[in-house]
């Protein structure tokens, strides 16, 4: 008898899986044939109709999503179809990424890295991949494979590299070369890529990616908007830099130098200096209090404190007893607060004590 049940519920349940599936094939298709009759409705239509209509589509969402990690395959076949519209496409690539299932990720995969796909589609899988439960290595693994592709469209790259500003990417080389990209002095669209991309930097795991910022760092002229980006990025990579102190301290030594007329620049590559912790830095440290910006002075005594450089507080001490009458210390339009930066002085000052 008891062998009679379990050959029973054997033949059964792959019956109901198959019942399942079967059923949210269907149902999925046939919110996907409303959905294009809807979308078919818009062509010509007013505003207030095309509204009404896309209200209408998504409210067909639920119908479809609640079958979870089993609507994957027929959203996969409608997403591959080129004869069904780039919209429709769209949306069932929206409903591929909102499963959030990690079935999803190979269809997404194919579909960004298919030169030949759409742009707009390959935009939006760009996008959808972070969402998904799958490890960050493996969404990594697929947009830095994506950036590497050569003639990637800018509209392609954008949302890729936007993720990958997060994640980082094993493969340095690839986002050194958008960095590089737009060459000395990128503007508009490159010089926003070359940021990103030196941010990505910043987040990679591989120790050649600080050595791929230290080079941006001197690659790019003296002036250059993207050097804060490179020098944020370094500081994320900071505990990599003593393994490359020497090639570091002379780039980020010679940004300070070169950066005089540019204070923002300065302020940003003191803290990365004074993170390598070699004495040899501290007298262009202590030069720096009698610079004319009143965050560079603040952020060298801060390195200095780091430091434990004792010397420096009676210089801390003097800046401090006539702060208020030191125009260095002005308020000025797009930089830091005034008191923020006493606040940040007394507190270097007391870690000199």
């Amino acid at each position: 008898m008891t062998a009679a049940l379990l050959l029973t519920a054997a033949l059964v349940l792959p019956a109901r899986a198959a019942d399942t599936a079967a059923a949210a094939d269907h149902e999925v298709c046939a919110v996907f044939t409303k959905m294009e009759q809807l979308l078919a409705r818009q062509t010509g239509a007013d505003a207030r109709t095309i509204a009404g209509l896309a209200a209408e589509i998504e409210s067909l969402a639920p119908a479809a999503l609640r079958w979870k990690w089993r609507a994957v395959a027929p959203l996969e076949r409608i997403l591959a179809d080129p004869g069904r519209p780039v919209k429709l496409r769209l949306y069932a690539l929206s409903f591929l990424g909102l499963t959030h299932d990690p079935l999803a990720l190979p269809p997404l995969r194919r579909l960004l890295l298919d030169p030949a796909a759409p742009a707009a589609l390959r935009s939006a899988a760009a996008a959808d991949l972070p969402p998904l439960n799958v490890s960050r290595q493996r969404v990594r693994e697929t947009l830095c494979a994506a950036l590497a592709q050569e003639g990637l469209p800018e509209e392609v790259a954008r949302p890729a590299l936007n993720e990958t500003a997060q994640l980082g990417c094993d493969e340095t080389a690839v986002l050194e070369g958008w960095a590089r990209r737009g060459g000395l002095r990128p503007a508009g669209p490159p010089a926003r890529a070359a940021e990103l991309a030196a941010a990505g930097l910043g987040r990679s795991r591989p120790i050649e990616a600080a050595r791929a910022l230290v080079r941006l760092l001197a690659f790019y002229p003296a002036g250059s908007p993207l050097k804060p980006p490179v020098l944020r990025a370094l500081w994320e990579k900071r505990r990599d830099l003593p393994a490359l102190k020497s090639a570091a301290a002379a780039a980020l030594a010679g940004s300070i130098l070169s950066e005089s007329g540019h204070p923002g620049t300065m302020a940003a590559a003191v803290p990365v200096l004074a993170s390598l912790g070699d004495p040899k830095d501290v007298p262009l440290l202590r030069r720096l209090l009698e610079y004319g910006d009143a965050e560079v002075v603040t952020v060298a005594a801060e390195a200095l404190a780091q430091l434990q450089v004792f010397p420096a507080r009676d210089d801390i001490s003097r800046i401090l007893a006539r702060v208020h009458e030191d125009r260095r210390f002005a308020p000025l339009p797009g930089r830091p607060a005034p008191a923020t930066l006493i606040a940040r002085l007394q507190a270097a000052q007391r870690r000199l004590r």
